[in-house]
């Protein structure tokens, strides 16, 4: 009777983790058409593999024969270009929209600065790449594992990994003066709770 007990509490263990799974892809698969259904431009041919995060995708033209891999995170509303027969592995960050830092509060302020990202036709992006406001790769590109992209990307070009480099410096007497003033966002920057919702505020001591 034990052993019939176990079969049953086995199977039925096994049904619901099928049915959860059933649930979680069909879940997934109606999260993409949503977002898919929103582009701005669609070639023929597109292929999303497993869950992809996309905000901004009336600003997105997609060619054909275009391949987005599992949790690609896109913020789009700076405008973005995916050229044909581009392969994009998992886990890709991209994002056409920048923070202003040299606004009016520290580390920075509530307005945006977009900036558009192209990719160009037979591009081929690794995994775990970080592609920047203002990009633009050229055709046949080839962007190695984890690398982050930042300018133009020539065409034919293979881009990897190599050490940090300063891309530049803030402005040092406008920092000083917002300091001096101690204007920081998130202490006296009265927008900051009206547009971010705050999910857990440590208490002070």
């Amino acid at each position: 009777m034990i052993i019939l007990l176990q079969s049953v509490r086995d199977c039925l263990v096994d049904k619901l983790y099928q049915w959860l799974l059933l649930a979680e892809q069909r879940h997934t698969i109606n999260k993409n058409e949503r977002w898919v259904s929103k582009l701005k431009k669609r070639g023929q041919n597109l292929h999303i593999f497993g869950s992809v995060y996309v905000s901004g995708a009336e600003h997105i033209e997609v060619g054909n024969n275009v391949h987005i891999g599992e949790n690609t995170f896109i913020r789009a509303s700076g405008g973005l270009k995916i050229g044909n027969n581009t392969f994009i592995s998992r886990n890709l960050v991209l994002y056409t929209v920048n923070h202003q830092y040299h606004g009016n509060h520290l580390p920075f302020d509530a307005t945006s600065v977009k900036k558009p990202v192209e990719i160009g036709h037979n591009v081929w992006i690794g995994m775990n790449v970080c592609i920047t406001p203002g990009t633009k790769i050229g055709d046949g590109a080839i962007i190695g594992m984890g690398a982050v992209v930042s300018g133009e990307v020539p065409p034919l070009s293979i881009v990897g990994n190599q050490k940090f480099r300063i891309l530049g410096y803030r402005d040092s007497e406008h920092y000083q003066n917002l300091v001096a003033k101690e204007l920081y966002k998130g202490v006296n920057d009265i927008t900051s709770k009206e547009q971010f919702d705050v999910l857990y505020e440590i208490p002070n001591r």
